[in-house]
């Protein structure tokens, strides 16, 4: 499956760690917003669960949201691995 996961996390040091663990999965679409293209099941249950240990339930909230395909926008596919920023 495919999955879009947006974060607002109000802690400087858990943000961080919840980018670096996202980055291990997928591709920064913006700064708080991360495309995963390919994850099983078991695998996206050990990423919420690793997740979920380091936000706070009352101040921050992480969204998953399943996705089909990468849309297109304007002509251009979406695809944030093949962009190179010079």
């Amino acid at each position: 499956m495919k999955y879009l996961v947006a974060y607002d996390i109000s802690n400087d040091t858990v943000r961080a760690k919840v980018s670096r663990i996202l980055l291990n999965y997928g591709y920064r679409i913006q700064l708080s917003v991360f495309y995963i293209p390919e994850i099983s099941q078991a695998e996206l249950d050990v990423l919420y669960l690793r997740i979920r240990k380091l936000v706070n339930p009352k101040t921050d909230r992480v969204f998953f949201y399943p996705v089909e395909e990468i849309e297109v926008f304007e002509g251009y596919p979406l695809q944030p691995w093949e962009v190179e920023i010079v």
